[in-house]
């Protein structure tokens, strides 16, 4: 039976069998796929949660447009259909992304404003919980970057991600009985901290906190 090889040790589809193309040239070998997470037992709302963290993580480092729906699955340890499953599509997706940093902001917002004595610094307190995030979770920062660079061109992405500015400034305002010119210096300071995160600027450019 033949093998599909032709006497002169070409393949039928013009690859030698030494893996050089016909003229020369050296065949591309595929990409390495991502490594998948190690399988576990997880609930729906387990696996969904980390499904939007593999997904934060593949829109900050690649932007909206630049990440593939294939790549958030492999980082995830899904099936692509999986995520099709949970999110109609990418944009769905990245809304629930976006919904889901915002979250963890109010969440740190909160809690340095629990945590924080009478008499407290306010722009101090609210400076120290963009640190929290900026430190321990750079890709949440990373991502709201993006957010605000896909609403630039995309109206449907603009007005979620405008609202939620807006809600993140006003829970300032209301933790912490802050006028909103505070709240608003406090933001200026936060919005130079992702661009040296982005740029990854020398840390003399660093807002000081």
């Amino acid at each position: 039976m033949s093998d599909g090889t032709a006497s002169d040790g070409t393949a039928s589809d013009g690859t030698a069998s030494d893996g050089t193309a016909s003229d020369g040239t050296a065949s591309e070998a595929p990409a390495e796929p991502r490594r998948r997470r190690p399988a576990r037992r997880l609930n729906a709302d387990q696996r969904r949660a980390e499904l939007l963290e593999a997904a934060v993580v593949e829109f900050a480092e690649n932007g909206y447009h630049g990440t593939r729906t294939a790549d958030i699955a492999a980082r995830a340890g899904v099936s692509q259909p999986y995520v099709y499953a949970l999110f109609p599509d990418k944009r769905s997706l990245f809304l629930a992304c976006h919904d889901w940093t915002t979250e963890r902001i109010k969440e740190s917002l909160e809690k340095t404003a629990a945590d924080s004595g009478d008499g407290a610094d306010l722009e101090r307190i609210l400076d120290r919980a963009y640190q929290v995030i900026f430190e321990e979770h750079p890709h949440q920062v990373l991502f709201q970057i993006q957010a605000h660079a896909a609403a630039t061109a995309d109206p449907v992405i603009r007005a979620p991600v405008r609202q939620r500015f807006i809600e993140l400034v006003e829970l300032s305002e209301r933790l912490h009985d802050a006028p909103r010119d505070l709240v608003l210096r406090h933001v200026a300071r936060s919005m130079l901290g992702n661009v040296v995160l982005a740029l990854d600027l020398p840390p003399e450019y660093r807002p000081a906190v």
